[in-house]
């Protein structure tokens, strides 16, 4: 049987008929014996409250790593920073991150670029590219569902859903399968004059995404079907011209107000040039080649401003009724390759 310690005075030690010493000896024995039994008693609970605390706190720490975003050790790739992938002066580049966190879903914009103009921009075509998915463990182990969505000739939307909150970081690998013909030789030999298989560019482009506090925060964000998604990017072409449209128009006004002060310096360097020297002259003229010249500049920008604008203003009227035509399901976008 284990031993329980008990208090002295609890000890049936004292005898009824015992005397007055044995009393008193039987008193101090009590006094000594309770004030150790209380020291030992206060000792157990403070060792018991530390053990408590411990616990307490282990738990908390795995309750704390469960709940909250665990920290990664990748840096999350900037918004529009252009990516070069493949062979053909393709880029990629990440312009919008959006995250739930009730439910999960997490929508990804992109936007390809290349040494091409816009005209032909659709020519790079998303059927040549290839996305893969890597960094997050919900994903490779199938607990997330991912949607690819081309959204123009030019941008596309990636939408995971059913992410955990605390998920570390989502990467998102882009690859050109176009032929590099740079790579296609010939055999020399010949016992051997067959070509070699043309090998596609080993060059790509990694965007990752943390979740981090620079991430948007959308709690109320639901997973879009494509026809939505295509309205949305040409709702967004279209403010962005309008947006640089007032750009243009803010830059042909300080323009405007450029070529006043060249002119104002002119009329006063003319007015000056009556009691100048001859070489006083030869500086004044100078002075009013160069105005001359910068406001000649200045009207020339003001000019391709002003077409500028006119495009973008045709480039609106042109979304507006792709919009029209989107809405009523004609969507016109390219498919990407699986």
């Amino acid at each position: 049987m284990q031993h329980v310690k008990v208090k002295y005075s609890q000890k049936p030690h004292l005898k009824e008929n015992a005397g007055w010493w044995s009393r008193l000896w039987f008193s101090c024995r009590i006094k000594q014996d309770n004030h150790k039994y209380n020291r030992y008693d206060q000792q157990r609970k403070s060792v018991t409250i530390r053990l408590l605390s411990l616990l307490g706190i282990g738990v908390a720490i795995i309750v704390y790593s469960m709940v909250m975003p665990r920290p990664s050790s990748t840096v999350s790739t900037k918004l529009n920073q252009a990516m070069a992938f493949g062979n053909q002066g393709a880029n990629v580049q990440l312009t919008q991150k959006i995250f739930n966190k009730n439910s999960g879903l997490l929508e990804l914009h992109f936007k390809f670029t290349g040494n091409t103009n816009e005209t032909t921009i659709s020519e790079i075509n998303m059927k040549r590219f290839k996305l893969s998915f890597a960094g997050d463990r919900y994903i490779q182990n199938g607990q997330s569902e991912y949607h690819i969505v081309p959204t123009s000739t030019n941008t596309l939307v990636v939408q995971f859903e059913k992410l955990k909150t605390n998920f570390q970081d989502v990467r998102v690998i882009f690859k050109d399968k176009t032929i590099d013909t740079a790579d296609i030789t010939v055999a020399t030999d010949d016992r051997d004059r067959s070509v070699k298989k043309a090998k596609a560019s080993d060059q790509v482009a990694t965007i990752i995404v943390n979740n981090d506090d620079q991430i948007e925060q959308d709690n109320k964000r639901v997973a879009k079907g494509k026809k939505q998604l295509v309205i949305a990017q040409t709702e967004t072409d279209i403010h962005e011209q309008r947006q640089l449209i007032t750009k243009n128009k803010t830059a042909i006004k300080e323009w405007q107000g450029a070529i006043k002060e060249q002119t104002e310096n002119i009329n006063s360097t003319r007015q000056q040039m009556k009691d100048m020297t001859n070489d006083e002259l030869d500086q004044a003229n100078e002075a009013i080649e160069n105005y001359e010249s910068k406001t000649t500049d200045l009207k020339k920008s003001i000019s391709e401003a002003k077409e500028d604008i006119t495009t973008e203003k045709d480039k609106i009227d042109q979304l507006k009724k792709q919009k029209t035509k989107q809405q009523n399901g004609q969507l016109n976008v390219p498919k990407l390759k699986e």
